[in-house]
């Protein structure tokens, strides 16, 4: 698996080869870096978005997790979403770098299933997607870093559910990789 620039290079993580740039494809907002699989539908989203304090997500990693999860439930308007794990970072940060390295927070991840119904089909047409979210979040920047796999394990309501162990792998390198080499990114809170 190659090593990936986010971002113009301010981020890095290792993603699986057959995955091709979306932007090469479409329009994709500047807070997001999105790679879509060539042979399947496996998606990973790298989002920054501003740190979440709604919801007792403030001070909550467990929390705010969950916050965003929900959030992407309602953006993929699904029918029914559920959780299976959450994991908590270490409670001890590793020190940083460096003296002008802010604090990261993370990753907390969390894996659930959501069912959607993509292209105006009916709910038993429905697909259950294998959801992986990893979520960092630096305090002094009031941003939170989300990467979002998803996966559909099973397709139209039919047939045998997948395992999902290609999304997983894939999900399980990226948040082992992922590092932050530009904090310049992150334009909010103290510099």
């Amino acid at each position: 698996m190659p090593s990936i620039q986010l971002f113009g290079g301010a981020i890095r993580a290792t993603y699986p080869s057959n995955l091709t740039d979306a932007s090469d494809l479409r329009q994709v907002p500047d807070t997001q870096e999105v790679y879509l699989s060539n042979d399947s539908d496996l998606s990973l989203i790298l989002e920054v978005l501003e740190l979440v304090t709604e919801e007792g997500a403030a001070d909550d990693l467990s929390a705010a997790v969950k916050y965003h999860y929900s959030s992407l439930a309602h953006d993929n308007t699904a029918l029914s979403s559920s959780i299976a794990s959450i994991s908590l970072p270490s409670p001890s940060p590793p020190p940083p770098t460096s003296t002008t390295t802010p604090p990261v927070l993370g990753p907390t991840t969390l894996i659930g299933t959501q069912v959607v119904s993509k292209f105006n089909k009916s709910a038993e047409e429905a697909d259950t997607v294998l959801i992986l979210l990893a979520l960092w979040r630096l305090p002094s920047k009031n941003a939170d870093l989300v990467l979002t796999v998803n996966y559909p394990i099973k397709k139209e309501g039919k047939g045998e559910e997948e395992s999902g162990d290609v999304a997983r792998a894939a999900f399980e390198e990226a948040v082992r990789t992922l590092r932050i080499e530009d904090f310049g990114l992150f334009a909010g809170g103290d510099e």
